[in-house]
């Protein structure tokens, strides 16, 4: 048998693994309802890197374990332990509520509105009423919390030899490396409307966000990923830079401002034997899909189906050149029965034998799938794994 790391290799090399590894992410809210429906569901994990402590809940509950899929205790995969995020994190606070709504600062800077009984573990999209950088001014600012510098982005104890041997003899599964993209990182910073309206308003901000971006992220990273090499199986790249029907930017502005920076930082990866790279990204991202493989990644996850996208259209057509993920409509999975059952069917024997694709809802395991659906899912799924 191949071990979770061999098994999620194989798929993004379009080899042929003993069986297809499984992926599902979970909204929180579908978990917590299914706990009040009497599925012991969460257990608290504690991972430690030398003085740095992370504790989590993670869905282990009859029907999905990530352990036997990624050989640890997460979603997706083990992580390098790099803290890219700003430093200082802005202080949480409440700056207003009534009797519905509570509204606060999160650790970013951004300003988000939260119906009460909501929040992490009774989790709905907050509103976001306010954004930390609104022009060269704010950015400038912002930007003194990015500093690589920072000791306190690596464990206390961070050494080569340390680290590689937790990497080689306590983890079993992919080792990820998560970052946010070019034009993720601008929209959390600025929201979505004002970040699009500085392309044409302000091309000069978005090009200083860029550059520095691609700075930052390369020098932060620079010790994790010289280290560990090619120990690290996939660099994930978050960017939900679409909608259902089409990107929010232009192949064009992406061409422009994002695509030589994606370029740079993913040749840098490369130089160090790093050879697996995918974008997370809602909606319809098809116009953009030849440019992202320009800049060197080769991997796409969830395409989702309301948003138009196919999965073995795109096998079909990039076969051999990027490997995928996702796509099983979780509307049909949650209505169950011959509904879920055409859609596996539609799609998992083409895939299956195309390769380069491991299954998985369209993004998150919504709170409309019941358990008893999920686990008429998981038993239906399992026969092509």
């Amino acid at each position: 048998m191949m071990t979770p790391r061999e098994r999620f290799n194989a798929v993004m090399d379009f080899k042929k693994p003993d069986r297809l590894p499984w992926l599902e992410w979970f909204d929180e809210e579908a978990l917590i309802k299914w706990g009040e429906e009497g599925w012991p569901i969460l257990k608290t994990v504690v991972f430690e890197w030398g003085l740095t402590a992370f504790i989590g809940s993670w869905p282990l509950f009859r029907g999905f374990d990530p352990y036997a899929h990624f050989g640890c205790q997460n979603f997706w995969a083990c992580l390098v332990p790099v803290d890219i995020g700003p430093i200082p994190r802005f202080p949480i606070r409440v700056i207003r509520e009534d009797g519905n709504y509570t509204d606060r600062i999160i650790d970013n800077g951004a300003v988000v509105r939260e119906k009460k009984g909501t929040g992490f573990f009774r989790y709905q999209m907050p509103m976001y009423l306010d954004f930390p950088v609104k022009d060269i001014e704010s950015w400038q600012e912002y930007k003194k919390r990015l500093n690589p510098e920072d000791i306190r982005r690596y464990p206390k104890n961070w050494n080569r030899d340390i680290y590689m041997e937790i990497f080689e003899q306590y983890q079993n599964g992919v080792t990820t490396l998560p970052l946010t993209g070019f034009y993720g990182f601008g929209a959390q910073l600025m929201g979505i409307a004002a970040f699009n309206v500085a392309f044409y308003k302000n091309p000069e901000l978005i090009c200083d966000m860029a550059e520095y971006w691609e700075f930052y992220m390369t020098e932060t990273l620079r010790n994790a990923v010289e280290t560990l090499r090619n120990r690290i199986d996939m660099v994930y790249w978050w960017e939900d830079m679409a909608e259902n029907h089409g990107p929010f930017i232009s192949p064009k502005i992406f061409e422009k401002f994002f695509l030589p920076h994606y370029k740079n930082v993913v040749e840098f990866l490369k130089k160090n034997k790093i050879r697996h790279f995918m974008v997370d990204s809602d909606g319809n991202v098809n116009p953009l899909i030849d440019l992202i493989m320009k800049a060197g990644i080769n991997g796409l996850w969830p395409l989702e189906a309301k948003a138009g996208m196919d999965a073995v259209a795109l096998n079909k057509k990039y076969g051999g050149k990027l490997f995928i993920g996702g796509n099983l409509d979780k509307r049909k999975v949650a209505e169950g029965g011959k509904t879920m059952e055409q859609e596996i069917d539609s799609k998992l024997p083409a895939l299956r034998e195309l390769g380069g694709y491991f299954p998985s809802m369209d993004h998150l395991v919504s709170p409309e799938i019941t358990h008893e659906r999920f686990m008429e899912y998981k038993k239906y799924l399992e026969k092509y794994l």
